[in-house]
């Protein structure tokens, strides 16, 4: 006499790729909102208009990701010479590469954002 058991496997590999392709998605839009919130702080201030500029749009493909911006004629000069002596009157955290060093130096926040999010977290 002999035991025999018959053993059948259903995946859900579409699902939960499309689970962690969501959570891709929703994490880059959050960290690309957090990098907004920190580069606003080293924005050059006088009346606010590039700071008001500030936005993000938002991904909706994960292999092109999410994106910040700073929408003025001069956002992309003030923020490549940070040579100029920027008041810090308004602003005391004002300097050039404000969205460049706003994102290196947070890479581990916006990352664990990114982490958490495809977790599910």
């Amino acid at each position: 006499m002999g035991v025999r058991a018959e053993v059948t496997m259903t995946n859900n590999l579409d699902r939960l790729e499309h689970e962690i392709l969501d959570g891709l998605l929703d994490g880059l839009n959050a960290a690309a909102e957090r990098g907004l919130v920190h580069a606003i702080d080293r924005v050059p201030w006088d009346e606010g208009t590039l700071a008001g500029t500030g936005t993000v749009e938002r991904a909706t493909d994960p292999e092109e990701g999410a994106a910040i911006v700073f929408d003025t004629p001069y956002a992309a000069r003030l923020h490549e010479h940070p040579e100029y002596n920027f008041s810090k009157d308004s602003n005391p955290n004002a300097q050039g590469k404000y969205l460049e060093s706003a994102v290196v130096e947070n890479k581990k926040e916006l990352g664990d954002i990114i982490r958490k999010r495809v977790r599910g977290g």
